[in-house]
Formats: structure tokens, sequence, C-alpha cells
């Protein structure tokens, strides 16, 4: 119950019209975050590095065509586009960290705003919430960017 609570919270976190709904950081703690972070990463990001690409969900249009950018040097480039919506494009750029050895959490430059994403294997990462809990049942799978 709880991870689809966390599914519909992470899927109302961007309506297509580019607002938020609601808070993608609704559940970030600083304070737990930080404590998270490793030091000695065990994500080696050159083996990630690469375009991941996919259609998230989103509370008002069909979906959020997304293209993920992860370099090797801890920067990212975001590309999406809101399907059906005019003037639904939005890119942002960063940084990233790696939490727990194997969550990525994006930090959007112009608003603080966070991005979780945990690396399945080499070939996928998902969208997670700010813990790296993913979402559970039929919901997972339309969370999960693909290598290409």
């Amino acid at each position: 119950m709880i991870y689809f609570a966390m599914a519909a919270a992470v899927a109302l976190t961007t309506s297509c019209n580019g607002k938020k709904t609601v808070s993608a950081d609704a559940d970030y703690d600083s304070t737990s975050v930080a404590d998270t972070t490793v030091a000695g990463e065990n994500v080696d990001l050159a083996a990630v590095a690469g375009t991941y690409e996919g259609t998230l969900p989103a509370a008002d249009c069909p979906g959020i065509k997304t293209v993920l950018t992860i370099n090797a040097d801890s920067t990212y480039e975001l590309k999406q586009d809101y399907i059906d919506r005019k003037d639904g494009h939005d890119e942002a750029s960063g940084v990233l960290q790696v939490l727990n050895g194997n969550v990525l959490m994006l930090v959007r430059p112009s608003s603080g705003e966070h991005t979780f994403y945990k690396v399945k294997d080499s070939k996928s990462i998902v969208m997670t919430d700010s813990l790296g809990n993913e979402a559970e049942g039929e919901m997972a799978k339309l969370y999960v960017l693909t290598k290409k």
C-alpha cells in the first residue's frame, strides 16, 4: 500500500503543462539523504554513463518522453517532452550525486529540485522516491528508462 502511494506521488510529480502538482521532494529529508551518501560510490559512473530514454507517466497527459544523458564526470542533461501539450518541452542540466551506492540524485541548479533514479543494471535505470524505493506492481514498468 505504501509503495502504491509512493508510485502515485511520483506520477503526480509533474503535470504535462510543466507545473508541479505534487512536490517531488515531499518525502525528501535532507538529514537522511546526507546520512546515506556513500563516499566510496559503488556505481561506476563510467559504466553507467550514456543516454537513457523512455516515457514516464504524467497526471494530465499521455506521458512525458524523457531523454536523460548521464556523464562520467557526475553531470547530466535531461530533456522532456510532454505528449500532446503545446509548449510542453523542458530541458535541464546539472550535477548528480550517488546515494546508497546505486541511487542517482539529479540536482536542478535553477530550483534545487531533486530527481532520483536507481541503477538497475547496465542497460536501465528506474525513477524512484528520495529513499530509492521503486514503484511496484503494474506501475513499476512505467518508470524505467533504457540505455540507447
